[in-house]
């Protein structure tokens, strides 16, 4: 489970390194979904992301910024009488990839109850010595056995955030009027955006999915209609305002990575064998796709705006970057 609430929040915030993000999601007079995106550059150093240490260095600008974007208090009016003042705006809370930790467990088992799954997830983590758990809290995602090749295990998605990080996250958003009900992570909300959009038609191949978020490459890869690996990297460069030539060599970079990443999940999965990627980006990559195909020889398919027309979201304002675009899978 990546989130937790009672019901949908209807906006979808995520603090980046290179910006601030918002989605809002409502509904036209037919009650079909649509969305608005917001963007604010982050000034330079206010953010820096790590799984380790507190993320804001600059809280009072990024809480300046998200104020913009929650918008003014809101009063509860009974009668023309105040009842409540300034009520903070529910939100959902995407976290870069890069300011936790992920891996993937598998079980023999898995119980029904939350509170026995987090006990069962936290004492495979401490047997595998993976990262410690104090004062860490954990999210998690299952794929159960669906196949007789997957003999009756779990492959379980583990996401960890140190508490202190996320605290910082919270309390700057409850300072800027925002209230945060649900929590996710960027690639996390948009792999799982892929999912509901194909509706399950691409698990009967291996497959790599990967997203270039923040200035980090995360790669997922599904083996067997379920998820059995998860790797995160920071990587060097970036491709914002890249020449033809720096593009490239940052495509192969990224290419470079999903290979080492492919070698450690054959080790453990020898039958694997991947000939299609699809990827999600922050910014353009028109380099990716041809760097794939020559080092790879796999097929590559974007994850973009077109998977939420697929859902019958409709645009309706603000900003068209693709920085937006993961937020957006925050509402959806």
């Amino acid at each position: 489970m990546w989130e937790f609430a009672a019901s949908r929040p209807r906006l979808c915030v995520k603090i980046g390194a290179q910006a601030l993000a918002c989605v809002e999601a409502s509904r036209n007079w037919r009650g079909r979904p649509r969305y608005r995106c917001l963007l604010s550059p982050t000034p330079t150093g206010a953010v820096k992301l790590t799984p380790v240490e507190l993320n804001l260095t600059d809280v009072t600008v990024v809480e300046n910024r998200l104020r913009s974007f929650a918008g003014p208090n809101r009063d509860l009016r009974v009668g023309g009488y105040v009842m409540v003042a300034d009520i903070p705006r529910p939100v959902t809370l995407l976290l870069s990839d890069l300011s936790v930790r992920a891996t993937v467990v598998h079980l023999d088992q898995f119980p029904d109850q939350p509170d026995e799954q987090e006990a069962l997830v936290r004492w495979r983590l401490g047997q595998e010595q993976l990262f410690p758990l104090a004062g860490v809290k954990v999210f998690w995602q299952v794929f159960p056995p669906e196949r007789p090749s997957h003999q009756r295990t779990y492959a379980v998605l583990v996401v960890a955030i140190q508490e202190s990080v996320l605290n910082q996250y919270e309390a700057v958003c409850e300072s800027a009027g925002l209230v945060t009900q649900r929590i996710g992570v960027c690639s996390l909300r948009l792999f799982n955006l892929w999912l509901k959009a194909s509706k399950g038609r691409r698990l009967d191949h291996d497959l790599l999915w990967i997203s270039v978020l923040d200035g980090g490459l995360t790669c997922l890869i599904l083996h067997e209609g379920r998820v059995v690996f998860v790797r995160t990297k920071r990587l060097e460069g970036g491709p914002v305002q890249l020449d033809e030539e720096a593009g490239g060599e940052f495509a192969n970079s990224i290419v470079k990575e999903c290979a080492a990443s492919l070698y450690m999940c054959h080790e453990h999965h020898p039958q694997l064998a991947v000939k299609q990627v699809i990827y999600a980006s922050d910014h353009p990559l028109s380099a990716l796709d041809a760097a794939f195909n020559r080092e790879l020889a796999v097929s590559i398919e974007q994850c973009d705006w077109e998977q939420v027309e697929a859902l019958g979201w409709k645009y309706d304002g603000g900003s068209t970057s693709l920085a937006a675009f993961p937020v957006l899978a925050g509402v959806i």
